[in-house]
């Protein structure tokens, strides 16, 4: 998966349809913070929350709703795993192919 970043070319298409419904461009354009974050998982690897938190120096839980939103944007996939220590789902992510 290609993602743009600084002083690349944009799409032609892309920029059609982002002109005829401006209002929905935020729900897949990327922030800064979410493309480090993009970025910083490898193809092929699933990574936690904590894991994305150390290596771009956030907190857990502003890493695990980073995770989300970009999961939610359709960039990456995740599984759930329930933690039958603390009753809640521990969730990995890995890049969509």
């Amino acid at each position: 998966m290609q993602v743009c970043t600084k002083n690349e070319q944009i799409n032609a298409n892309l920029m059609g349809a982002a002109r005829v419904v401006p209002h929905q461009v935020s729900l897949i354009k990327l922030s800064k913070t979410q493309l480090k974050v993009l970025q910083s998982i490898m193809p092929g690897e699933k990574v936690t929350a904590a894991q994305i938190a150390e290596r771009c120096e956030l907190s857990c839980s502003w890493a695990s709703t980073l995770l989300k939103t970009v999961w939610e944007k359709h960039y990456l996939h995740r599984d759930g795993d329930v933690r039958l220590s603390t009753g809640g789902i521990m969730f990995q992510y890995y890049v969509v192919k």
